[in-house]
């Protein structure tokens, strides 16, 4: 559980002071634990998913100041990397820099721990287009509206619905809102839309065993929800596996005549988005690029355009 303390760690006075890292790693190192004991139950029913952590420190992942830090639960990196490139094209080079947060890109379940408690449930950012634009195009129907409705009306009764970008901000119950509400707050400048529970650090379940059990029957509870909304090949409707394989066509096209010196990027691996240039054609299909320092040999089909 948690402690007054880890609460604590996110006054404002110390969002962006590296002098309170260390209070902010222990709760880094809860939220790990926690993330652990609820994987199982998560991964049960959406095997795809992979859990991640957010920054203790002030970086540029959270413009220099740890107003919160979370646990969060994605799509896997191979299925990141499948549409990466699409999400790099659909945002401009100042969304990169100022918000270049993996989980905003992503539809993702999360627990999320603040000065006033925590926030559990699903997220869904404006960066995540992919996923927001899908459920826009699914209920361009009367019948998805419908059964997006039905969705919503199975969700546990302690879930709200909220769209903002305060933490801690009241939500409203889901028996008091409809898919029209929902669809509508989808935009490229849109707040966040989080359906969850939102616990007060003076709950006595923070510091108890028994938060893992409630936090996985809430992600359970919102299984169905985060598949009616979420991009896959099997859940497609605005053409992305269409693009992807228009994609993959012109890289393999660009690089039957790459050469030494060509600017490339690197579309796989832990390198995934660095610009680099080639030195050297090594053998068929493989290629050496040049990241800075470094020189490393790539498939020609993980590199892509500049």
């Amino acid at each position: 559980g948690f402690t007054p303390e880890n609460f604590d760690a996110f006054a404002q006075e110390k969002w962006a002071s590296h002098a309170y890292n260390r209070e902010r790693l222990e709760v880094k190192l809860s939220l790990t634990s926690l993330g652990k004991a609820c994987e199982p139950d998560i991964l049960q029913t959406l095997p795809d998913l992979e859990m991640g952590l957010t920054e203790e420190r002030p970086s540029i992942f959270n413009q220099h100041k740890v107003r919160a830090q979370s646990v969060y639960f994605l799509r896997n990196e191979v299925a990141r990397q499948e549409i990466g490139v699409i999400l790099d094209k659909g945002a401009s080079i100042a969304q990169h820099v100022s918000d270049p947060a993996l989980h905003h890109r992503h539809i993702n379940l999360a627990v999320r721990i603040g000065l006033g408690g925590l926030e559990a449930g699903l997220w869904l950012h404006s960066n995540a287009w992919v996923d927001w634009k899908n459920v826009v195009e699914r209920c361009s129907s009367h019948w998805e509206r419908d059964n997006l409705n039905d969705e919503l009306k199975t969700l546990p009764q302690t879930v709200v619905y909220r769209q903002e970008r305060d933490q801690f901000a009241a939500g409203k119950s889901v028996s008091e809102i409809d898919c029209e509400e929902v669809l509508k707050g989808f935009s490229a400048d849109s707040a966040p839309i989080f359906f969850g529970e939102i616990i007060d650090r003076g709950d006595p379940v923070v510091a108890s065993p028994d938060l893992v059990e409630r936090l996985s029957t809430l992600f359970a509870g919102l299984h169905d929800l985060y598949s009616f909304i979420s991009w896959r090949r099997d859940n497609d409707f605005h053409a992305i596996k269409d693009v992807l394989k228009e994609q993959k066509e012109q890289a393999q096209r660009q690089f039957r005549d790459v050469k030494p010196g060509d600017e490339v990027r690197v579309l796989k691996g832990l390198a995934v988005g660095r610009l680099g240039v080639v030195e050297e054609l090594e053998r068929k299909g493989v290629v050496k690029v040049r990241l800075g320092t470094i020189v490393i040999s790539l498939k020609a089909e993980e590199l892509g355009e500049p």
